[in-house]
């Protein structure tokens, strides 16, 4: 079955090759100042915003050929040889801050490297930020040819909606007779209904098929990572028909050494500890646990309020095998160990074995398994792909 029937498509062709030369004379600004590295203590003399893990700092000043006013100072600031932040300042009152983070790629070669770049931009004056991009850069240095492939996803974000591609760029682009090979784009227009992503257009290179069936692949596109795990637990809790009991979705440090997440019927909601990464499993086991304890409200066993609303909005089940089920999640209910938060839960056989983790453990597996099964069209068709 095709997911994504009514979108409209765009083929992207180039005229012109990407790496083509600018010519200076047509350059707008024009450089006025620049710095070689300068210790961050001297920066510290003048503002306390600086990143918590530089050790040095240059700056730039620019201006512009038509306007002797306009100035915009650059500042980068270094751990070691690694940009970690740029800041723009403008006289226009533009505002930008661009954060690096790097770390080694190892998903399928050493040679492997990742940095991402997320940019907060603010041209109002004030000092509320909004993300506006977001981008991860990914390169593959050939021990054998010594050209690199290059991979770019990028997020720009407006409110509510996402325009999102990826394009990779093989050996930078650079033609010879070996390795002529045009560049692949796959990108994305991304509308949120309800806190989910739904894709109302695309624009792709020839030479790129999209991939119809991937009902998973709004979310693949998301860097964000707290947005694309409330998304994807809201996706789950639309397919678990859990919609009407209104669930929270929180994300915190403080909910204990030894879980990644966990649902209270209690409070209603499903937290997740910040930073957490195997997202797809997790979102689709914390929901799960959320649909058990609907089900015990359902057959008249839910003595809290979203046990109560659960009855009230779902009805009583009237399946044997539906309520059979429901009676087994009411006795591991009852029987649920309590679980010292310092402990190895994957050492407690009476946790490992209750049945409403045994059955979330099940469908976060199954989730993980079709979100790979899915991703294989589009993976195939870039070097890194989108996880």
């Amino acid at each position: 079955m095709k997911i994504y029937p009514q979108i409209r498509h765009t083929l992207y062709h180039f005229k012109q090759d990407f790496l083509h030369k600018i010519d200076p004379s047509r350059c707008k600004y024009t450089l006025l100042e620049k710095t070689q590295k300068i210790n961050i203590d001297q920066y510290k003399k003048l503002s306390s915003n600086s990143p918590a893990e530089a050790d040095s700092f240059t700056y730039v000043t620019i201006g512009k050929r038509d306007d002797n006013k306009f100035r915009k100072k650059i500042t980068t600031f270094y751990s070691g040889n690694n940009i970690v932040e740029r800041l723009f300042e403008s006289t226009d009152g533009e505002r930008i801050i661009r954060e690096y983070e790097h770390r080694g790629h190892d998903v399928k070669n050493s040679n492997c490297r990742y940095r991402k770049i997320t940019q907060k931009c603010n041209t109002s004056g004030d000092n509320g930020f909004f993300t506006e991009l977001i981008k991860e850069i990914r390169t593959y240095k050939s021990e054998k040819t010594g050209y690199t492939k290059l991979e770019i996803i990028k997020n720009e974000i407006n409110g509510n909606k996402i325009i999102a591609n990826i394009t990779e760029y093989p050996f930078n682009g650079k033609k010879n007779n070996k390795l002529n090979l045009p560049r692949k784009i796959l990108g994305v227009i991304l509308d949120f209904e309800n806190g989910i992503p739904n894709i109302t257009g695309t624009f792709e290179t020839p030479n790129v098929k999209f991939p119809v069936n991937d009902k998973y692949l709004a979310f693949r596109f998301i860097l964000d990572n707290k947005l694309k795990l409330t998304s994807l637990t809201k996706f789950f809790i639309q397919e678990k028909k859990l919609d009407k009991l209104g669930i929270k979705i929180e994300i915190k440090d403080d909910i204990g050494k030894n879980t990644s997440g966990y649902f209270s019927e209690l409070e209603n909601k499903i937290a997740y500890k910040t930073g957490t990464t195997n997202i797809v499993d997790l979102s689709a086991h914390e929901v799960e646990h959320a649909y058990q304890y609907r089900q015990i409200g359902r057959i008249g066993k839910g003595y809290s309020e979203y046990g109560r609303k659960s009855l009230k909005y779902y009805g009583k089940i009237d399946g044997i095998k539906e309520g059979m089920e429901a009676h087994k999640y009411t006795i591991a209910s009852a029987n649920y160990p309590e679980l010292k938060d310092d402990e190895d839960l994957s050492r407690n056989m009476e946790y490992m074995n209750n049945y409403l983790e045994v059955k979330a453990r099940e469908a976060g597996e199954r989730a993980q398994k079709e979100y790979n099964e899915l991703g294989k069209e589009i993976n195939k068709q870039f070097f890194f792909g989108l996880q």
